[in-house]
């Protein structure tokens, strides 16, 4: 389930940091949650030089949203933000002001895969 979308300027992840990246974001999220790396996904979008904006500024801020079940705890959560922080800043060499990451929770009964609705997050 759990669903990356990483945006970044064209050419700030070549495609092998691309691929080393998604690796590290699938082997995190697969111990972190428990979960086969399988149920990881992960889709890479670049902008064009010119389409991004910090601070009403021209810039190239890096994005990362990841997409999960809801029903982790708040400790559980900021963990997870501060880990996937550092993974995003070691690949993109962008500085703090630059580097923007939000989580999105959706209830398990509104996320299918494998053709199936998604269970509830099991209590920790």
């Amino acid at each position: 389930m759990p669903f990356y979308t990483v945006s970044t300027q064209a050419g700030t992840l070549s495609s092998s940091a691309k691929e080393r990246l998604a690796g590290e974001l699938t082997s995190f999220h697969s111990t972190y949650a428990g979960i086969a790396r399988s149920w990881v996904h992960i889709i890479f979008q670049d902008y064009r030089e010119g389409n991004g904006f910090t601070a009403g500024r021209r810039d190239a801020p890096v994005a990362l949203t990841v997409t999960i079940r809801a029903g982790r705890s708040s400790e559980y959560k900021r963990e997870m933000l501060s880990q996937l922080w550092a993974m995003m800043q070691a690949a993109s060499g962008a500085p703090d002001d630059q580097i923007v990451i939000g989580i999105q929770e959706i209830p398990a009964s509104q996320a299918m895969e494998m053709a199936q609705i998604m269970p509830d997050v099991a209590p920790a």
